[in-house]
């Protein structure tokens, strides 16, 4: 596998990584309403369907895994000269990071039938998903970048 093929499934193991954080607390969300919901109280919310919460489940990771497999693939191409420069290489990422994860935005709205928190909590985690994959630019790209730093 060359230096690029690393760094684009580099880059998608991390984006399963970051996927499976919302779609761990989706999952825990819907397992505990739906528990609720078995045991007597009303709950009146659309993560008790089933549906809903595999949405937001697959959803979530789905999104995750587009994000570090394009993001990989970005750095897999881009110039030596933006690999090379930390600043480049993060401002990249984080506008790649951040625009891509308006795709969880999406999820939430279709997961959660419109609900304002969901969304709005999606909305706020935009620039922490970008400042996350900047974070992580260097190591996504360390085949290219002729280091050994560890997935």
């Amino acid at each position: 596998m060359g230096a690029s093929g690393a760094v684009v499934r580099r880059g998608l193991l991390f984006g399963i990584r970051a996927g499976a954080v919302p779609a761990g607390m989706c999952a825990v969300l819907w397992a505990v309403i739906a528990l609720a919901g078995l045991f007597g109280g009303p709950v009146g919310s659309t993560f008790d369907k089933p549906a809903a919460g595999s949405v937001a489940v697959l959803g979530s990771l789905a999104v995750g895994a587009g994000l570090g497999l394009v993001t990989g693939v970005v750095l897999a191409v881009a110039p030596s000269r933006v690999l090379a420069s930390a600043p480049l290489r993060g401002l990249a990422c984080f506008v790649l990071g951040t625009t891509l994860s308006v795709g969880e935005v999406v999820v939430m709205d279709v997961s959660s039938e419109g609900g304002f928190g969901p969304v709005v909590l999606a909305v706020l985690a935009m620039p922490v998903v970008g400042a996350v994959t900047a974070a992580r630019s260097r190591s996504i790209a360390a085949a290219r970048l002729g280091t050994a730093d560890p997935v």
